[in-house]
């Protein structure tokens, strides 16, 4: 009790305490400071080192010395009766009070000050140090490249999960399979500075897997392995790999794989599924089919029912009618999470798929999965969709952004942000993006670059742009078949149209072609016709999801046609809540609210 007392005499105590607190501040301050500004991790690691190790030297001066007022003196050396530790030790306690209300002020501003409200999709606001591209894995087996395929893009979708890593989607990585290409223009091509790549070799339940992470811009060698193990240690491999990725980068490792099948041939028919769900053109029966047999082996492969809502999902309204495709995903969005809560897609999916659907919820939930996983190119594609139809042009442009971040090869990206410009009436940026991929996607270039133009009355640069691709050899393959000056005729342009629509029916292989064909009506200037094909397809029963949402979307998009100020567009948009959700999030960029009702432009 004697040494305590003296301790506190010799305000070694508050010392220590002003010490913790004041070091615990900057502490914060400098994490807060270094995540914004991209410093290296070994930085705070090293500040927070000497912060630890200056807690003894603070607490040895304290007991030796003692501050008076001629200046600092050794404790030795001040008379009892004439120390003023008493009085030092009340401004320490001062101090101690003055840190801590400052801490407490830092800590709401970084709760409530620094980070976006729930409803923000500032998705964009990362601070990601490190970026990397998974390339596709060279399959060295006698089978087809579902496998390796599978596996590279399973491990993309672990490395996505790192909040500290960039990590590139799939059809852009993809783009360098079978292509013997320097990794600087690797690098250059989709903005990153590393490369994983390797190879697989699978016999039986025998498989043989090398790794190597790269350096783009000199070759370098960061970290290679091969695993010769069975298919039993599959995952457990994809997690070697990844934390010793995330070990070499200095990033944090997100928390390792689920095991959510122990049995490696329903794994090894997820992998081909999960490859088979990307080749678009064969539909989504070989993915469904795989992952079918998957569950077969294994009914409780929570993973395996994720991905089948993922496949209904992405052809909806292609290949699976609205409707349809929403009971289907919801059914396997549920199937998932009532295996394992945590998957953050299926939970997504689960919300927007349901039977109650409703703009806000979907929004809310989409938001929320993407803010999750900032990575997944799926989720903000998602997100930008209903954000530019539900009218918020801006914020869906900032999504559109961190997509081409992310998908620089993919044309989806490019096509959101034109898509929004237009809605903004910014037409020459939107062109600006639409011409990005005039080279690698000429058909749907000039499609919507001719939308463009006709929508703002210039008939004949349309005209010109349907011309000049199919003078091309794509164009000669597969023309856009449109006659401009008969479509906008003043006296039969409508009826040209629809009986051009009729035609085309005849040859179209999917959904959406045949709903995509209409928006020519919009475009050269029959809107009431227009908006009667949207009545006409909403008319079948439906949830919430139907093969009307890409007119809707863009009667929306498309400002200068009158399309979205008309009475009717809106009741149509309310019959699932948009003026909900204008009511709770804010008004969209093309309405205000006067009077109590939504006025649009």
């Amino acid at each position: 009790m004697a040494l305590f007392a003296e301790l506190k005499r010799r305000n070694v105590v508050r010392v220590g305490l002003a010490y913790a607190v004041i070091g615990w501040f900057l502490a914060q301050v400098a994490e807060f400071a270094f995540e914004n500004f991209g410093a290296p991790e070994w930085v705070l690691k090293t500040i927070t080192v000497i912060l630890l190790l200056g807690l003894p030297v603070a607490l040895l001066f304290a007991w030796a010395f003692e501050l008076t007022p001629e200046g600092i003196k050794r404790e030795k050396d001040v008379v009892r009766d004439e120390s003023i530790a008493h009085i030092t030790g009340r401004k320490l306690d001062f101090v101690i009070i003055g840190v801590l209300v400052l801490a407490v002020g830092f800590l709401l501003f970084e709760k409530f000050g620094a980070s976006p409200d729930d409803d923000s999709t500032d998705i964009t606001a990362t601070s990601q140090k490190q970026s990397i591209a998974v390339l596709p894995f060279v399959n060295l087996s006698d089978d087809k490249d579902y496998f390796a395929d599978g596996l590279s893009e399973e491990l993309l979708n672990l490395l996505a999960k790192i909040p500290d890593l960039k990590v590139p989607g799939r059809t852009s990585s993809f783009k360098f399979k079978n292509h013997n290409e320097d990794l600087r223009i690797i690098g250059a091509a989709l903005n990153v500075e590393h490369v994983l790549e390797g190879s697989v070799r699978r016999a039986g339940e025998r498989i043989r897997i090398t790794a190597q992470l790269i350096k783009v811009d000199d070759g370098y060698h960061l970290w290679s392995e091969t695993y010769d193990r069975t298919m039993a240690d599959i995952i457990d491999i994809q997690d070697d790999v990844a934390g010793k990725i995330a070990a070499a980068l200095e990033v944090h490792l997100a928390p390792a794989s689920k095991l959510t099948t122990s049995n490696s041939e329903a794994y090894a028919l997820y992998l081909q599924a999960m490859a088979a769900a990307n080749a678009f053109n064969a539909g989504p029966a070989p993915a469904v089919e795989l992952l079918d047999q998957a569950l077969e082996i294994d009914p409780t492969f929570a993973k395996a029912h994720e991905l089948k809502a993922i496949v209904y999902y992405a052809y909806s309204g292609w290949m699976i009618e609205s409707p349809v495709a929403q009971t289907l995903v919801y059914q396997s969005a549920n199937a998932a999470l009532a295996l394992d809560p945590t998957l953050v897609v299926a939970k997504s999916f689960a919300v927007t798929a349901s039977p109650d659907w409703n703009w806000t919820g979907e929004i809310a939930a989409l938001t929320e999965a993407a803010n999750a996983m900032p990575n997944n190119v799926l989720l903000l594609d998602a997100l930008a969709y209903d954000l530019i139809y539900s009218g918020y042009f801006e914020e869906g442009l900032e999504v559109t952004k961190r997509i081409i971040e992310l998908d620089p090869l993919s044309p989806a990206g490019y096509l959101r942000a034109s898509d929004a410009l237009i809605g903004l009436r910014r037409y020459d940026e939107a062109l600006g993006y639409l011409d990005s991929v005039s080279t690698t996607f000429p058909r749907e270039f000039a499609r919507f670059a001719s939308w463009v133009w006709a929508m703002q009355g210039h008939y004949d640069e349309a005209a010109n742009i349907i011309e000049r691709y199919n003078n091309t050899d794509e164009g000669r393959a597969e023309p856009i078949t449109l006659d401009v000056k008969r479509a906008t005729s003043p006296e039969n342009g409508e009826a040209y149209v629809q009986e051009w629509i009729a035609e085309y029916a005849d040859s179209a292989d999917n959904i959406s072609d045949l709903i995509i064909a209409r928006i020519n009506l919009l475009a050269y200037g029959h809107v009431d016709a227009y908006l009667q094909e949207i009545q006409q397809f909403s008319a079948v029963p439906t949830n919430g999801w139907a093969n009307s949402d890409v007119l809707e979307y863009n009667c929306t998009i498309f400002a200068d046609t009158g399309c979205r100020a008309r009475p009717e567009f809106q009741e149509q948009l309310n019959r699932w809540g948009m003026d909900d959700l204008w009511d709770s999030r804010g008004a969209p960029d093309y309405c205000s609210k006067e009077s109590g009702e939504w006025v649009c432009d």
